[in-house]
């Protein structure tokens, strides 16, 4: 893959960074190209997005190399199922995956995928739950892939507090208060994990730890189809302030328009 990747991209005459165009770091790619990294199928799919690059010349050109069929490959199938919230196929390809001679971080990934399209992370056992956290800090350049992102956002309630603040301290790092510089599915997804936070901040009583959520948000940027989180975020800064005034007007707003689903989920 990462051979054709390169040919594109000097076809094209864009450096990595230019083609990396922030669906991934510029030496991420750099080491797809030299065979060292290997994409999942959501980034795939956006850098030949990003590129103007033809799906199917691509899967054409990359289904010609011998032993590198990504149709047929049961990771990527999974990544592809869980983009598109594929829950029957997900179900499948897990139990494939768990009866096949695939590396043990695949299969967990794989388990983590089916345990939270079918919301049954908190039943997850113990040991299963570790070997999950430790997955996490597997992945090259984590903070900058969006599925493993997403799966961290829906999978928080495995993590105590200070696990997650870890976690909010990379991520922090990572975008150094750059993040509205980013792709809209980067900076939904980290929106999304800092409103998670925040509710694990209020679970367990301390919101000064919420400090570091509220660092890395207020780099959102303010467009409209991001406003819901800049809103919601706004209820926990009043709510770990005490000001319950402020609290009721944004709950009052968010009823309003029909949003009580949200509110619903507020302290």
């Amino acid at each position: 893959m990462g051979e054709i990747l390169k040919k594109i991209r000097i076809e094209k005459k864009l450096t990595q960074s230019e083609f990396a165009h922030n669906v991934i770091s510029e030496s991420f790619y750099s080491k797809v190209e030299r065979g060292k990294n290997e994409l999942n199928a959501v980034d795939l799919l956006n850098l030949l997005q990003v590129n103007n690059i033809n799906k199917e010349d691509f899967f054409a050109q990359l289904n010609s190399k011998s032993n590198n069929d990504l149709q047929r490959d049961l990771k990527v199938q999974l990544l592809n199922a869980y983009s598109l919230g594929d829950k029957e196929k997900i179900n499948t390809l897990n139990k494939q995956i768990q009866n096949s001679d695939y590396h043990t971080n695949i299969k967990i990934s794989s388990l983590l995928i089916e345990a939270v399209v079918n919301n049954r992370v908190e039943e997850l056992t113990y040991k299963e739950k570790n070997q999950i956290k430790r997955s996490f800090f597997e992945v090259d350049d984590w903070t900058r892939n969006i599925t493993t992102l997403q799966l961290l956002c829906n999978s928080m309630v495995i993590f105590n507090l200070d696990e997650l603040v870890l976690f909010m301290k990379n991520l922090e790092h990572a975008y150094e208060g750059k993040l509205d510089k980013y792709s809209f599915d980067v900076q939904r997804i980290i929106a999304a994990i800092c409103i998670n936070y925040f509710h694990n901040c209020y679970v367990y009583s301390d919101f000064k730890k919420a400090d570091i959520g509220f660092k890395i948000i207020d780099h959102l940027a303010k467009i409209p189809d991001l406003g819901i989180y800049i809103i919601v975020t706004n209820f926990y800064r009043s709510f770990f302030n005490n000001d319950k005034e402020n609290c009721k007007k944004i709950t009052d707003f968010l009823n309003e328009n029909d949003l009580e689903e949200i509110t619903s989920r507020l302290p």
